[in-house]
């Protein structure tokens, strides 16, 4: 039997979106998702959106300066393994932490050493990060998860 209903209203099949795999936001947090071309050229756009966020809950300069590098980083890190020119930068903040998901789908799993310098300085600019690789419809989501909560959230 041939299904007539509006392909808007029907439910996706489970694994078969990479939303399926979207970060999971934190119950009462604020979102903010950009889905953009993978180019350099929006990177500078996504350092002001967590810039902006950051100074809005009163994070120090350098929390600010060190969250616009960090998101800098993980798209470099990303950029280049975009196999549908897409990248999806997702920001969620609640109170004294501030959470970044970049990401994009790959054709490989393979991604550049967590050993190397930009994995270094990407560690050291948030407070946690972590990267995730998983299986999306014979391609690959790659993610970086950035977590910087403000020096207040520390005493």
């Amino acid at each position: 039997m041939e299904d007539t209903a509006d392909p808007l209203e029907r439910e996706p099949e489970k694994g078969t979106n990479v939303e399926d795999n979207a970060p999971l936001v934190p119950e009462g947090a604020q979102v903010i998702e950009v889905r953009t071309a993978a180019i350099p050229h929006v990177v500078p756009t996504l350092r002001t959106i967590v810039a902006d966020i950051a100074m809005r809950q009163d994070f120090d300069l350098d929390a600010v300066e060190d969250l616009r590098m960090a998101v800098d980083e993980a798209c470099s890190l990303l950029l280049p393994a975009s196999a549908d020119g897409r990248l999806t930068c997702v920001f969620s903040w609640s109170g004294p932490r501030i959470e970044v998901s970049v990401s994009v789908l790959a054709d490989s799993a393979d991604h550049e050493d967590d050993a190397g310098l930009s994995w270094q300085l990407l560690t050291a600019l948030a407070t946690t990060a972590e990267r995730t690789i998983t299986p999306e419809n014979g391609r690959y989501l790659s993610r970086v998860d950035l977590v910087r909560e403000s020096q207040a959230a520390d005493s």
